[in-house]
């Protein structure tokens, strides 16, 4: 009877559910660091400042959790213990978001796959992969009482028809823009109405300041920094790591140490894990009660790559390059960039600057040898921009940037699936202008915009200019090679009987390259090659479009692996788009005259100009005014 009793406690224990644990206890008695993804593999032990925000993870008083941190903090892994406490605690339908489709299959093998595999706890409850009955997919996971789907942010289709009790946003300021459906974050979210103990979780590396999906959240968030205690036995006052408070020697990041914010004493970094071991989290913020938000940087870190001399050493090495320290504001100290760069370009001050120019609307500087026309189509308008291209001043140099000049800004009022607004585009882009020395020059390129809604009627424009250099231009947010302008496409449009369809070559703009490489040129401040040059009549609504958008920047580890273009909230940037569309006139060109051709493509239009008649000069241009007067054309 004894050996019976002994075989049915040992069969009841089978059924016992395991012990409930917090995360942190569970990753710490359980969790195995597999080698694929991990620097050292072995068990895993939660530092002082992942306990809290693990904890809050599996909390059931805190409903969302917010993680706004740096690269080196070990926020994928503390997800990814996260999955395997609900695949073994407390089974459940989940659901993980990544920025996109090949980062969650990513995601799944190098991440979830190694950890189920390593774990013993996790052994057997999901499928074997290889296994006929499809339960056990890159994409989905099945286990007893639950389910694991990774989705992308860029696919629609992911947040349809599903429900999911915990919801996990990775990386959320990679996230492309908004799906056709809605907000990601808000379509994931939606999938847990169903459920009173819901859980959202979200973390990621922030991006600029009023552009970060992560800022947003972390507003509504209780706000928490990991406070730590001064090591001098006199002080012990409780702080939260900052930058600034770090002091080093003769621009020599191994003399750094850390400056107590209450008796200024300097702390080695020796005594950095004896403080984050005393540390403790403090909300700062209201919140609701039920959102948790956490603040974490490389600062806390015990990797020896994030030392507090090695931080320094990063801070120094980006010092001079913009870019550069963006980047260690987002991924080094976890923090939102606010652009003070922005303000110096922003409307205000761009304005000011046009206001010293020297040279006329319409009347391009002597030292411009060719004009360039960037059409935009709007649903009842044609907005154009001209703009002048003048040669590098270095001539030696082959490879220096030409100089930019707005000469003309024109907004055509009319519905573009009509003839009469294309009329008025037609006698703008084939009226020459004069020149500061009377000389005629004329449009030699024009670019207008496909993508909207008459498409047809752009190419059909087109067809019947390509000799005046008049082309359909489409933008993409990224060109195969990462150029700025691909090769042509030949496009079929028109009916589908054979006798009234036609074809046209169609150019494709890498836009994000091309709006990235402006806008640096922006930052010019001294005229130089390279400078754009505004007339100083032009108006500051003009300013506002041209800076509508703003590059943000997209992380994954801790690396930047895109840039996008967003468009500021409730702002319009067609002179953006304009100047974007007249530049890759130039672009074409350049197609033709590589670098080292580019002084003869200077010299062919200085010369062209040169022999241009002057004679009828005047009557051209008042052939221009009077013609502006009778037409729907209103000047900006």
């Amino acid at each position: 009877m004894k050996d019976a009793s002994e075989i049915l406690n040992k069969a009841l224990l089978a059924f016992k559910p395991p012990e409930k644990l917090t995360l942190s206890a569970w990753a710490n008695r359980h969790a195995v660091l597999s080698l694929e993804s991990s620097s050292d593999g072995g068990r895993w032990k939660s530092l002082p400042y992942q306990k809290g925000m693990m904890d809050a993870m599996t909390d059931p008083d805190i409903e969302q959790v917010t993680v706004m941190k740096s690269a080196r903090v070990g926020y994928t892994k503390m997800l990814n213990h996260l999955i395997g406490y609900h695949i073994h605690q407390d089974p459940c339908p989940m659901m993980v978001v990544q920025p996109t489709l090949d980062d969650c299959n990513g995601y799944s093998k190098e991440e979830i796959s190694c950890m189920i595999r390593d774990t013993p706890v996790l052994r057997g409850l999901v499928s074997d992969p290889k296994a006929k009955d499809g339960s056990n997919t890159i994409l989905s996971k099945q286990f007893p009482g639950g389910t694991l789907g990774l989705v992308g942010a860029n696919s629609a289709r992911g947040f349809r028809r599903v429900s999911r009790r915990v919801v996990m946003f990775d990386e959320t300021d990679g996230y492309p823009e908004s799906t056709s459906e809605g907000d990601q974050i808000k379509l994931g979210i939606k999938r847990t109405d169903y459920y009173w103990n819901r859980k959202i979780v979200a973390g990621s590396t922030p991006t600029d300041k009023d552009f970060s999906r992560i800022e947003k959240l972390w507003d509504k968030s209780d706000q928490r920094y990991y406070y730590v205690p001064c090591p001098d036995p006199d002080c012990g006052h409780m702080q939260v790591l900052k930058f600034e408070n770090f002091r080093w020697e003769d621009n020599d990041p191994q003399t750094t140490k850390y400056a107590c914010e209450e008796c200024g004493v300097l702390i080695p970094d020796s005594k950095k894990r004896w403080m984050v071991e005393r540390g403790e989290w403090r909300a700062t913020g209201e919140g609701n009660g039920r959102h948790a938000g956490f603040h974490i940087w490389a600062a806390y870190s015990y990797s020896p790559n994030a030392s507090w001399p090695q931080l320094v050493e990063e801070w120094l090495d980006c010092q001079g390059d913009i870019e550069q320290i963006k980047t260690f504001k987002n991924t080094i100290q976890g923090e939102l960039f606010d652009d003070e760069f922005e303000r110096k370009v922003g409307a205000s001050a761009l304005m000011e600057r046009a206001s010293k120019a020297t040279y006329k609307r319409g009347v391009p500087p002597r030292d411009v040898v060719l004009l360039v026309c960037g059409v935009d189509t709007q649903d009842d308008r044609l907005s154009l921009s001209v703009w002048g291209a003048a040669p590098p001043r270095e001539s030696e140099k082959n490879d220096r940037p030409e100089q930019l000049y707005l000469i003309d800004r024109q907004v055509l009022y009319g519905n573009p699936g009509r003839q009469d607004v294309w009329d008025q585009l037609d006698e703008v882009i084939t009226t020459p202008y004069l020149n500061e020395d009377g000389q005629e020059i004329k449009i030699e390129s024009t670019a207008i915009d496909s993508g909207g809604h008459f498409t047809e009627e752009v190419y059909r424009f087109c067809k019947n200019r390509v000799a005046l250099g008049v082309v359909p231009i489409k933008g993409v947010d990224k060109l195969k090679g990462d150029v700025m302008i691909g090769k042509p496409n030949k496009v079929e449009y028109g009916s589908k009987g054979n006798a009234l369809k036609s074809s046209i070559k169609l150019y494709s703009i890498g836009v994000n390259k091309v709006k990235t490489y402006i806008y640096r040129r922006l930052r010019d401040a001294e005229i130089d090659d390279g400078y754009l040059h505004f007339y100083p009549t032009i108006t500051e609504d003009y300013f506002e479009e041209l800076t509508a958008e703003k590059e943000i920047r997209k992380y994954k580890a801790g690396r930047i692996y895109d840039r996008v273009w967003t468009l500021k909230s409730g702002r319009r940037n067609e002179s953006f788009d304009e100047l974007i569309y007249a530049y890759s006139c130039l672009l074409r060109l350049y197609q033709v005259y590589p670098v080292y051709k580019r002084r003869l493509m200077w010299d062919k239009f200085a010369k062209k100009l040169l022999n241009n008649d002057q004679n009828n000069d005047k009557k051209r241009v008042s052939s221009r005014n009077t013609a502006n007067e009778r037409s729907y054309i209103t000047n900006w």
